[in-house]
């Protein structure tokens, strides 16, 4: 095992961690040096002397494997989040040790439950700390690995990129893996400040904006009210909200390349296609369910809600207007299929990806004509692409794993005491990442009353959920990797 690869690249994400920390000690100190100032700053400290140790005593070192790169990947998730809790352990407040663990495993991988009752408690410095880690958690660490490892590009960057990204992102990306990093970065941060623009604009105040913008661009969840986006009650500032989930839910690349170009051919892509068409078809459903279970007694009323709903529910972003406890069957079984199948990949959004839906149907359509042509070579195509049998086994092997994950977690929780409903739906919140529920605990609701043992399978469906099963999988066994 390469120690001082590992070593070095872990100390790398957690200097960054420790930059974001010191970032929040700033917006302490911009709202009167509040309660957030020294649990922030000592957090800071100790992060960065423990990224900076390796930097500094650990000499260089070669390449590495691809199972030290699965080890450096997982690794570097846990430590992450482990030294993400500082600031809400040392704060203290709501925040027992459990509830710190599940706050910052939620934050980082973008899945946006909470364990906090009162969200609009905590100091201005701490609230920035959670979208932080939101922000920091969808782009992924690995992204900041390739940008300031030059020397690693051509090992550790390219097989650790295919490992946070997934193999069905990478085809769509034409580019070296450096500059891939790159154009990741310059989408989601052009994201960002654009929808803070926008959010201003449409009457939001600039903490809020910044807040809400770096959630969505990482399509997390947390928010600055207790109730989302609803407590602003603002049409022009959901609207805004919508627009920027739907865009953060695309494949960065073809935005990229759409903006490049000035063309929307992005739009042509066989999987944006069925994503968009999906979304619609979601939205018309649910509107014609509420208006005709009485639930809402307004057309535009009930557009407006469905529509930020399901933009929502699909992106895996977790945000909410209204509350869907009490919304008809239809509705929430539409929620359950568009948290399921999350936003494309390539994105910073949870789920089983779009992309995988999307082979699955074609590997599906083709087998079914060769049952009707029985001497005909049939293969699955997306648009003008075959698909080979390698990325169609993988594709349907992988949504096997997570729907057994969400069926296996359903069960343990149901164990720990709670009901059928509230077990099935908080275990397809935390494994799809998206935080939004449809059981008792409301779309507003939050994880405070849960016991240990439940908010503990909740952060390992969290990390399952945020790094696609396999890495994990293989963590698990490496001691019997030859």
């Amino acid at each position: 095992m390469n120690i001082n690869y590992i070593s070095r690249n872990v100390g790398i994400a957690l200097v960054f961690n420790a930059a974001f920390m010191f970032l929040g000690v700033l917006v302490s100190l911009c709202y009167g040096m509040d309660a957030s100032f020294s649990p922030l700053l000592l957090s800071g400290v100790i992060t960065l002397a423990v990224g900076f140790f390796p930097l500094v005593f650990v000499k260089k070192a070669g390449s590495i494997t691809v199972k030290e790169g699965f080890f450096t990947i997982v690794l570097t998730w846990l430590l992450v989040c482990v030294f993400g809790a500082l600031p809400y352990i040392l704060w203290g407040g709501d925040f027992a040790v459990i509830d710190a663990w599940f706050e910052s495993v939620s934050g980082y991988t973008t899945t946006g439950c909470t364990s906090l009752s009162d969200v609009e408690s905590l100091p201005h410095g701490l609230l920035f700390w959670r979208s932080s880690t939101h922000y920091l958690g969808g782009l992924g660490v690995v992204v900041f690995m390739i940008l300031v490892l030059p020397y690693a590009r051509a090992t550790f960057g390219l097989r650790l990129s295919s490992m946070e990204m997934g193999s069905l992102s990478k085809q769509n990306y034409k580019f070296k893996v450096a500059e891939t990093a790159k154009i990741i970065l310059t989408v989601y941060v052009g994201l960002t400040v654009l929808q803070t623009i926008c959010l201003v604009i449409a009457g939001m105040g600039f903490f809020d904006a910044l807040n809400h913008s770096m959630s969505i661009s990482a399509t997390g969840g947390f928010s600055t009210k207790n109730n989302s986006a609803a407590a602003f009650n603002s049409p022009a500032v959901e609207i805004i909200m919508i627009v920027f989930m739907y865009l953060s839910g695309l494949h960065f690349g073809l935005i990229y390349l759409s903006c490049r170009h000035r063309s929307l051919k992005i739009f042509k892509d066989p999987v944006i296609k069925f994503y968009t068409f999906v979304l619609i078809g979601s939205v018309a459903v649910t509107t014609f369910s509420l208006l005709a279970g009485g639930t809402e007694k307004n057309f535009l009323t009930a557009l407006r809600h469905s529509a930020f709903m399901n933009v929502s529910a699909a992106s895996t972003t977790g945000f909410a207007n209204a509350d869907a406890q009490h919304w008809p069957v239809a509705a929430i079984l539409v929620f359950f299929y568009l948290a399921f199948q999350g936003a494309c990949s390539g994105s910073t959004t949870g789920g089983a990806k779009v992309d995988r839906i999307c082979v699955s149907f074609s590997s599906l359509k083709a087998r079914l004509k060769r049952q009707l042509h029985m001497n005909a070579v049939i293969k699955p195509r997306m648009g003008n692409r075959v698909l080979d049998a390698d990325l169609t086994g993988e594709t349907n092997l992988f949504l096997v794993f997570f729907s057994s994950i969400i069926f296996v977690g359903a069960i343990l929780l149901s164990a720990t005491g709670l009901d059928l409903k509230t077990s099935v739906t908080t275990s397809l919140a935390c494994t799809a990442n998206t935080g939004l529920t449809f059981s008792s605990l409301s779309s507003f609701g939050n994880y405070e009353s849960f016991p240990v043992v439940s908010k503990i399978i909740f952060t390992i469906e969290m990390f399952l959920g945020r790094l696609e099963i396999y890495p994990v999988l293989a963590f698990l066994v490496i001691k019997r990797w030859k």
